[in-house]
């Protein structure tokens, strides 16, 4: 069987690896260069830990405090646009109790794998960087640390098979020497792990090739129709043949599956962040800075912070503004680490169903299609889950229980 696979992120990358391993012919194809869009420059976290969706009781409320300020972590730029009215309705009424806990259930089940499914990459001959450092989570308020303290408590009743130790500033500290003084206390999850993603997406295409997966760069797909017979794509102005065909495009995933009148539902969500070696006390793990929604990850060659939620449309473009917040993030958390002289300043743009869950499986009524996109922030952490579970479905018609949750038509 051939399965061609629309979008070389961590997700269509992913996925191309568990179809290739499950027995058929890939091919890969990618509008600019793999891993080059919203995988280069996140904080690469493998975090279980941080399975909640996003859409959550008392979020709605916030992001409108937030709006008022443009280097708040959560912004909404309004626009004329029908379709962002209705993301922002549902993701409204998706942000109640009931619903809230099901997406945790959800998630939490379909990130069961996600570490043995890591280790299995790097023993099948994947080549990247990954860290099994823990999270360490930072907060300079009472509040915000009770805040979440409940919500990683309410993860582990939900099924969250890690453990979580509550810290002071002192053990926080001596854990960690780049803690400042400003930390009221810290949640730590020793389970967690990350990644640079930059070389997760590296090793994955050239696993692919290596063992005979075909990976094309620089063919924009522009045309895409089939159906039972068969699937025919246009893609770099060549005319490419598959029986299945895979749109994991992330925020494009939409502008892909239009023309054929899918409509998926999902924002695109910029995050921003900055690479450096910088200067001071250098953290030794990824550091979570609570009230700031800042992610700092230490890599071989330097540290990354990440962080904020704008949802302003397919817009790449950098607002200084909010990457200098970000930039500012360590200084009421951390001892005397600084971003000088970055090597990277990045936007990118996480795909955001209405819900907040990923949106995995077959497309109704399209026989062959399916797709694999919405994660979020969680690309990097459900990106092999995802690939290993929808294999299965793509090649066998079989559909593993995990997925159930995350379907289209849900």
């Amino acid at each position: 069987m051939k399965v061609a696979v629309v979008g070389g992120g961590v997700i269509g990358l992913s996925c191309a690896w568990y179809l290739q391993r499950g027995g058929a012919q890939v091919v890969l194809l990618e509008r600019d260069t793999v891993g080059m869009a919203a995988s280069r420059g996140n904080a690469g976290w493998i975090t279980p830990a941080l399975s909640n969706p996003i859409a959550a009781p008392g979020v709605t409320r916030q992001a409108l405090r937030w709006m008022l300020s443009s280097d708040s972590p959560f912004l909404i730029r309004p626009r004329p646009d029908p379709a962002l009215v209705a993301w922002l309705w549902k993701f409204w009424r998706s942000s109640g109790r009931t619903q809230y806990l099901a997406g945790m259930r959800a998630q939490l089940a379909l990130n069961s794998r996600t570490l043995e499914l890591y280790d299995g990459l790097a023993r099948d001959g994947v080549e990247f960087e990954m860290h099994r450092d823990g999270m360490l989570l930072l907060f300079v308020t009472e509040r915000a640390l009770e805040e979440e303290a409940a919500v990683l408590d309410e993860l582990i009743r939900e099924g969250y098979p890690g453990e979580v130790k509550r810290l002071g500033r002192a053990e926080a500290q001596t854990l960690e020497p780049a803690v400042g003084d400003g930390v009221v206390g810290a949640l730590l999850a020793p389970q967690e792990r990350h990644v640079r993603p930059e070389t997760l997406t590296a090793g994955l295409a050239s696993a692919l090739r290596d063992s005979g997966g075909e990976v094309r760069e620089g063919v924009e797909v522009t045309r895409l129709e089939g159906g039972r017979a068969g699937w025919q794509i246009e893609a770099g102005g060549e005319e490419v043949a598959a029986d299945r065909v895979v749109v994991a495009g992330g925020a494009w995933t939409g502008r892909i599956l239009k023309p054929l009148g899918i409509r998926i539902g999902q924002e695109a969500a910029k995050g921003y962040s900055i690479t450096a070696r910088g200067s001071g006390t250098r953290p030794t793990r990824p550091l979570y800075l609570g009230e700031a929604k800042v992610g700092c990850s230490p890599y071989d060659g330097g540290v990354r912070l990440a962080g904020t939620l704008e949802l302003a449309g397919i817009d790449l473009s950098i607002d200084r503004r909010r990457l200098a917040a970000v930039a500012r993030a360590p200084e009421a958390y951390m001892k005397d680490w600084r971003p000088a002289d970055p090597e990277l300043e990045w936007a990118g743009l996480r795909p955001i169903p209405a819900d907040t869950l990923p949106l995995i499986g077959a497309v109704p009524g399209r026989e062959g299609l399916f797709v694999a996109t919405g994660h979020a922030m969680l690309g990097v952490t459900l990106a092999p889950a995802t690939g290993a579970a929808l294999a299965p479905l793509v090649l066998e018609n079989r559909l593993l229980p995990e997925l159930a949750p995350f379907r289209l038509d849900r």
